[in-house]
């Protein structure tokens, strides 16, 4: 049922009313005469109108106004979806609700499906065109009442309660039904839509900022507009692939739809996201960390004209030069990445990194700070831990103070330590660690009336086990040398 009211902007004394300007045209094109409609100055008055143009199509230039224009029927679909407010509806006959309007501006945008995609729009009236945005200074839309540039009938109002501006994010919600259609027009046949679905689903949690509600909810929409038998299955993809170790994306939805993976790279910057579109960029999949300087990297090719996908295993180093990284895709999965421009490789890789998953297998054991506590405590272990600090002060040995939790030892000692067990570090080094590692502060403090210098850290949990009570040598006696030869601890 139509719902027009009695303020519809009709005639071209209406629009010319309302502070509009209005084109004339013949078959959707301005008049001959007409050169300069784009201009800001160019303004035809309703005297003008009314002795030349009378017999002309009215044609709205879009400089105050937003025209969403819907060229597939399955856009349609979704307009209820994403579009709250639609107070200005326009179509003709053999294309109803084609049309919805807006006031204020947006960047004109045509929503075109690749070339490589026409077998799936060849029965389409208007085949990989799927809708536009139009709107601008350049832009205009025929006005209902006029003639259809293409079709002997009539474009009519079948909503009308103002052309308002939209409370909401309209570029979003426009954008959501365009990659919506495209993404039901490309839906995947049997045995593969789960699979198409959860690849969706990695895209939009790896590249957006959307709530797992918002792709299950976009998923599912998209799933049921498919005629999906089992849609209810498609419902959680986000929350799912949210918590999931890995996510298929852009390699796998171009494997199942069968075209490159710039052309569904082309389909989601719809929505904004950004992708490298250089055929090498395209080989280098996602990055997780598994360790401290230890990534997988997920690399696309084909072997024997197979599509083939190898994950390898690299270093920081590696992943940041560009020869390095090469020579291991080569040597470990025989996998040729065309040649990219060094300054794309680095942005590609870059992006990759900063959005980087870390597996569940992560080994936490190969952190080196890790590593360099565990010396620590198995110097501690080796020596223990005096309750009475001369121990500190005439030997060099760790002291704890039981009561604060405190423990103090000699740097030279834990240096000599290490370098007994073939551990080499440089001295900035070693002190860098303690202070960013064990949390140790220099602490220059005495033991009766002598200085004596140590670092401490404090909170620190000793195991009872390596604790020594009041054990003092006596003066003048030398503490046991210790072999380290025979009593050898393994480094990890």
């Amino acid at each position: 049922m139509k719902k027009v009211n009695d303020q519809a902007l009709i005639t071209y004394e209406d629009w010319i009313d309302s502070g509009r300007v209005i084109i004339p045209c013949a078959k959707g094109i301005p008049l001959k005469g007409i050169k300069n409609w784009s201009d800001p100055v160019f303004k035809i008055s309703k005297e003008e109108w009314k002795n030349k143009y009378s017999h002309c199509e009215i044609a709205l230039r879009l400089d105050q106004d937003i025209d969403f224009d819907i060229d597939n029927e399955l856009a349609k679909r979704f307009i209820e979806d994403y579009l709250t407010v639609k107070d200005a509806v326009s179509g003709r006959p053999t294309n109803p609700k084609s049309h919805y309007w807006f006031k204020g501006s947006l960047d004109f945008k045509q929503f075109i499906l690749p070339a490589e995609l026409k077998d799936y729009c060849k029965n389409l009236p208007h085949g990989n065109t799927l809708c536009e945005i139009r709107s601008g200074l350049k832009h205009y839309t025929i006005v209902p009442k006029s003639l259809h540039s293409k079709a002997n009938e009539y474009v009519e109002w079948e909503t009308y309660q103002g052309i308002n501006k939209y409370p909401g994010d309209l570029k979003k919600a426009l954008n959501k039904v365009a990659l919506s259609t495209a993404l039901c027009v490309l839906y995947a046949s049997q045995g593969n839509r789960d699979t198409y679905c959860t690849a969706i689903a990695g895209v939009l949690i790896k590249h957006t900022d959307w709530e797992d509600k918002e792709i299950n909810d976009f998923i599912f929409k998209i799933a049921t507009e498919s005629n999906d038998d089992e849609a209810d299955k498609r419902s959680s993809k986000g929350s799912t692939g949210r918590t999931s170790n890995k996510n298929f994306g852009i390699p796998k939805l171009a494997e199942i739809i069968g075209c490159s993976q710039n052309a569904i790279t082309t389909i989601f910057s719809w929505i904004g996201i950004q992708y490298e579109t250089s055929e090498g960029a395209s080989a280098i999949g996602e990055i997780v960390e598994y360790g401290q300087d230890l990534y997988e990297v997920t690399v696309y090719g084909n072997k024997e004209g197979k599509p083939t996908e190898v994950v390898i295993e690299v270093d920081g180093p590696t992943l940041m030069k560009q020869s390095f990284f090469y020579d291991a895709v080569m040597s470990q999965a025989q996998v040729w990445v065309p040649k990219m421009k060094p300054n794309d490789f680095a942005a590609i890789m870059k992006r990759k990194f900063e959005e980087r998953g870390k597996s569940a297998d992560y080994v936490e054991e190969a952190n080196e700070n890790l590593v360099f506590v565990k010396y620590f405590e198995q110097y501690i272990a080796y020596k223990s831990a005096f309750t009475d600090k001369k121990n500190l002060l005439e030997f060099q040995l760790p002291y704890y103070d039981m009561r604060a939790e405190e423990l103090e030892f000699n740097l030279n000692a834990f240096e000599d330590f290490l370098e007994a067990r073939r551990i080499t570090m440089k001295r900035v080094i070693l002190v860098r660690k303690c202070q960013k590692v064990l949390k140790a502060k220099k602490n220059k403090g005495k033991v009766g009336s002598k200085s004596c210098v140590s670092w401490k850290i404090k909170d620190y949990k000793l195991d009872p086990e390596n604790l020594t009570i009041d054990v003092v040598p006596e003066k003048g006696k030398e503490v046991q040398q210790i072999d380290f030869e025979a009593d050898q601890i393994e480094p990890t």
